[in-house]
């Protein structure tokens, strides 16, 4: 589901376009207005909702997955931000999905972070990791997203709604969310001037997009990670990850 994804669709596409024809896959395009939309590549299902709501996003791309089950052996969900691959020493995600026959799978979460301190601002025309040397483990992003049969998700994305879950250590699901501070910052100063539906604000859904305080977005880059329990403790990424996105 995009509306104004100028910098994470390319990223996307780019990515998955190697493991899938442009006809198998699809992007909700909900109301985008910057143009970022306007090109081939992949199968456009526009829709029309005026606000930010977790709920209607939920529901509209869970009825895609269930739909979509009916025609496929397998199918992927990810936000516009996530990349799915295996561990790279085991293959590539093309490689995985040829031999995958569980139902689903619940991948391994990691958030690239960027250290401004010691990494320049991104080059988008490169591979982003090696341009980018850290990121954390994050149970938050550990979501069940390959399936062979239909699935009922809670809102988010992050768990199954019976909370079930089958985690496979060696394939990870990579948030590139905070891949760049200022890419970031201007990604939440678009999310902070759109409407959020009333369910959203009360349940403070995402609400880490709405931050764009500079002393609370500085705070929250490098030392929130969603669970209070559980802060950012990045990490080196190994050589063998630069360049699969």
């Amino acid at each position: 589901m995009v509306h104004n994804e100028p910098v994470f669709l390319p990223i996307w596409l780019r990515y998955y376009s190697r493991f899938f024809g442009p006809d198998d896959m699809y992007v909700f395009d909900n109301e985008t207005t910057d143009g970022s939309t306007d090109r081939d590549g992949f199968v456009r299902i526009p829709v029309e909702h005026d606000k930010v709501d977790h709920v209607w996003m939920q529901r509209t791309i869970q009825e895609l997955q269930h739909e979509l089950m009916q025609r496929y052996d397998v199918v992927v969900v990810t936000d516009i931000d996530e990349i799915v691959s295996p561990v790279p020493e085991l293959g590539t995600l093309g490689e995985y999905l040829e031999h995958f026959d569980d139902e689903y799978v619940t991948c391994l979460g990691y958030e690239v972070l960027h250290m401004r301190d010691r990494e320049p601002a991104l080059d988008l025309d490169r591979p982003i990791l090696g341009q980018r040397r850290f990121w954390f483990s994050n149970m938050i992003y550990s979501k069940p997203a390959v399936a062979t049969v239909p699935l009922d998700w809670r809102v988010g994305f992050h768990v199954r709604a019976d909370h079930h879950t089958r985690i496979d250590p060696d394939l990870r699901l990579i948030h590139l969310h905070r891949m760049d501070y200022d890419i970031c910052m201007e990604r939440h100063r678009t999310r902070v001037r759109r409407d959020w539906a009333d369910e959203d604000k009360e349940f403070a859904w995402a609400r880490h997009n709405l931050i764009v305080d500079h002393a609370a977005f500085e705070k929250w880059f490098y030392n929130d990670s969603g669970l209070e329990a559980f802060p950012p403790e990045p990490e080196e990424i190994r050589p063998n990850w630069w360049g699969v996105v």
